[in-house]
């Protein structure tokens, strides 16, 4: 009898552990249906704002493939992420956003452009912004402050970012596992400004995601 048992219960864990595995396959795939709900309007004006992403060791495909299947991902029913794209070299480039973006979803799109879905390596990405009162996550300490964000080179969650102020005070963002906020005693990075204003990336040449 005990033999059934046994048999029975491997039986259950197989089928779960296969369940899951079809699972996480299905999430790792990348998003490519651009399709977009009829009617859904795109912002007429654009929102000043100094959110910016740079993103080094890539290559224009790759980051355009990327780029799109977020887009792909975060707008099926609205607009929530309409990066602007800005070649600085062969293998770097920056991204602004002339309509806004959500801060929550600036903070996954950086998440998203170091761990790419579909590619095999995470490539180094560091975003800026001024942190608002009103940000998830945001706390007095860096409300209203030059912030930088980055994945600190140590992370092995992947769901999450790291934030220091203009005055080096250090948070780790969660978006899934632990406290969604987490005051770091020593970050690990010191605040650099960016290399680059959103002004002055009004000139180039550029191209839009939706």
């Amino acid at each position: 009898m005990s033999q059934y048992i046994i048999f029975g219960t491997l039986i259950i864990v197989s089928v779960i552990i296969i369940t899951l595995i079809r699972l996480k396959n299905q999430k790792l795939q990348p998003d490519r249906d651009t399709r977009r709900a009829s009617g859904m309007p795109f912002p007429e004006q654009a929102v000043p704002n100094d959110k910016l992403v740079i993103i080094e060791d890539i290559s224009e495909a790759d980051i355009r493939k990327v780029v799109q299947e977020f887009c792909n991902t975060y707008n099926k029913k609205s607009y929530q992420a309409i990066p602007r794209l800005i070649r600085l070299s062969d293998k770097r480039f920056a991204v602004t956003f002339p309509y806004n973006i959500k801060w929550e979803i600036f903070c996954f799109f950086i998440n998203y452009l170091h761990y790419p879905v579909g590619l095999d390596r995470a490539f180094p990405v560091v975003g800026w912004a001024t942190a608002q009162s009103t940000d998830n996550w945001i706390t007095a300490d860096s409300a209203n402050k030059q912030v930088m964000l980055y994945i600190s080179d140590s992370d092995t969650e992947y769901d999450n970012v790291y934030l220091i102020t203009s005055d080096n005070i250090g948070y780790k963002l969660g978006f899934a596992n632990g406290p969604e906020k987490q005051l770091l005693n020593i970050p690990e990075k010191a605040y650099m400004p960016p290399p680059v204003t959103v002004g002055a990336l009004a000139t180039r040449s550029y191209t839009d995601f939706k």
